[in-house]
């Protein structure tokens, strides 16, 4: 039989899926125009240098909120007699000086150094005193002439103890507990160096010239903070209250170079704590930041605009002679170990000012999008995020008082400005001493002889009647610089008064070593109480 061939069934399409291939026309594209290659090229500038300037942002948000407090230990390697606080002071502002010391003290250390000029050793004796300080172990030291590293080297030799802290005379402990959680980092044997957050004391009355003094400090402890959480890299452990082990303070190697440090042949008076981070890191030791929230101090911060821009230009010189100094001296800063801080601290310090790199990144998305009109999303989206970023570091302290975002405009605009006080300090950064001291003028005594008792019940009235608590903290009380009650009027006609003859302040415990007008070398408070001298 034979095979029978089927016919293939022919295939009808739908007319809409019905193809033509012989007289389709081929697909072609438009061409590129130079002028929209231009626009590529241009977004594509637009996002690298926007993720170049805001990478560190986006991280440290997620930093921030990621950290963990550094716990303290049941059986910690040290407590607060393990330490010796020195407090360099040029006695500028004396209520704020016996306000620091009674926080201090407070945190009951080993000792405490005051070191001033020689000429107001035994004022700042004698305010003590009144303060009842003199049961503690206070030692005031003078100098022939102010200047702070000699001032810390005049103390640090003295010092007996395992842990050193620096500290100004215008920073404010929140409580007892202080120290034990700026020890807590000492826990690690490789850690050199410790500090823990910092905040400017907002006023009661607070003003724009305030708020310009807590954005500072709360960016700059943002900064600090997040980029020491990620690798361990800081660009300066404050000195207004920075921990170090003595070891390091009292070697040979860093009193020479402490004393010898200079820029550009001319010797620094400032910079010391850029001085001491960088040595710290350079002897192969580690620095941690201490976020728990109740480690927080306060400060203060100039009170008239011209005083905190002076201050601004100060920081903001060190800032450039510090990074600097590193750079060329310095291998750590480039090292595996710090890559973080490599971008965040030496790389980005040339994104300044603000008002070019904004200013760049709006002059190319112009280019690659058009005017605002033509492509309004874009320029909303970049204008909400620079706003977004510009208060991003405030925000907790916009969470604690709300109504101060009513100085967000200031708050912006001085941003600006403080770009060109950056690159005006940049352009002298020859300029080495204390801008906005006087330091020559303070080595004078402080008051004449009738001046003192208003000075002392000044003193007196500030430590007394300070109620604020420190922000973040548990107010325990009414009052953080409740003092012993005395009888202010016989006390000052006792130390003060012409026709009353200086107490006898050995016989209390008070060794007066030296005299004021001679060069008084040390005064040492022992257990003697201002009660005593009012029997």
């Amino acid at each position: 039989m034979a095979s029978q061939v089927l016919p293939t069934p022919h295939l009808t399409l739908d007319p809409f899926f019905e193809v033509n291939t012989t007289n389709a026309a081929p697909i072609t594209t438009a061409p590129i125009t130079p002028a929209e290659q231009f626009n590529y090229i241009l977004m594509t500038l637009f996002m690298v240098f926007f993720v170049f300037r805001y990478l560190r942002t986006v991280v440290s948000i997620f930093t921030w909120f990621s950290w963990s407090a550094i716990p303290v230990a049941e059986k910690p390697k040290y407590t607060s007699k393990d330490v010796t606080v020195l407090i360099p002071t040029t006695f500028k502002t004396p209520a704020e000086l016996m306000a620091c010391i009674k926080r201090i003290l407070a945190c009951n250390p080993a000792k405490v150094f005051v070191i001033t000029s020689e000429a107001n050793v035994h004022l700042v004796k004698d305010m003590c005193i009144l303060h009842n300080f003199g049961q503690h172990n206070v030692v005031v030291l003078g100098v022939e002439h102010l200047n702070k590293r000699k001032q810390l080297l005049r103390a640090i030799p003295l010092v007996e103890t395992d842990i050193t802290v620096l500290a100004d005379d215008d920073v404010f402990w929140p409580d007892e507990k202080y120290l034990d959680y700026l020890l807590a980092v000492f826990e690690d044997d490789k850690v050199g160096g410790g500090g823990t957050r910092q905040r400017v004391h907002r006023n009661l009355r607070t003003d724009w010239v305030n708020m310009l003094g807590i954005s500072y400090l709360e960016r700059r402890v943002w900064n600090n903070c997040t980029t020491n959480a990620i690798d361990g890299s800081i660009s300066t452990l404050s000195g207004r209250t920075a921990a170090y082990r003595s070891c390091i303070l009292q070697s040979d190697s860093f009193r020479y170079k402490f004393l010898n440090d200079t820029w550009r042949g001319r010797p620094l008076n400032s910079d010391d704590d850029k001085f001491i981070t960088r040595f710290t890191y350079g002897s192969g030791w580690k620095i941690v930041i201490q976020p728990d929230n109740r480690s927080v101090l306060e400060t203060t911060v100039e009170a008239d605009f011209p005083g905190y821009q002076q201050q601004c230009l100060r920081w903001a010189r060190a800032h450039w002679r510090g990074n600097f100094t590193v750079m060329e001296n310095e291998t750590y800063w480039r090292s595996l170990r710090m890559w973080w801080g490599l971008y965040a601290i030496y790389v980005s310090m040339w994104q300044t000012p603000n008002i070019l790199c904004e200013g760049l990144l709006a002059g190319l998305l112009y280019g690659a999008v058009g005017s605002p009109s033509v492509a309004p999303h874009f320029w909303i989206a970049l204008g909400c995020w620079i706003f977004f970023a510009k208060n991003l570091k405030m925000l907790p302290h916009f969470c604690r008082y709300p109504q101060d975002m009513l100085y967000i405009p200031v708050l912006m605009l001085f941003s600006y400005y403080h770009g060109y006080l950056n690159i005006k300090a940049l352009c002298t950064m020859t300029t080495t001493h204390w801008g906005n001291k006087q330091l020559s003028e303070e080595e004078k005594p402080r008051v004449r002889p009738d001046q003192i008792p208003d000075l002392v019940r000044n003193a007196k009235d500030f430590v007394d009647g300070y109620h604020e608590p420190t922000p973040g903290h548990i107010v325990v009380g009414s009052d953080y610089f409740q003092v012993h009650p005395t009888d202010e009027d016989k006390i000052v006609d006792i130390l003060y008064h012409d026709s009353v003859e200086t107490p006898d302040c050995t016989a209390q415990g008070i060794d007066t070593a030296g005299d004021a007008s001679v060069g008084a070398d040390e005064t040492d408070m022992g257990p003697g109480n201002v009660a005593d001298l009012l029997a």
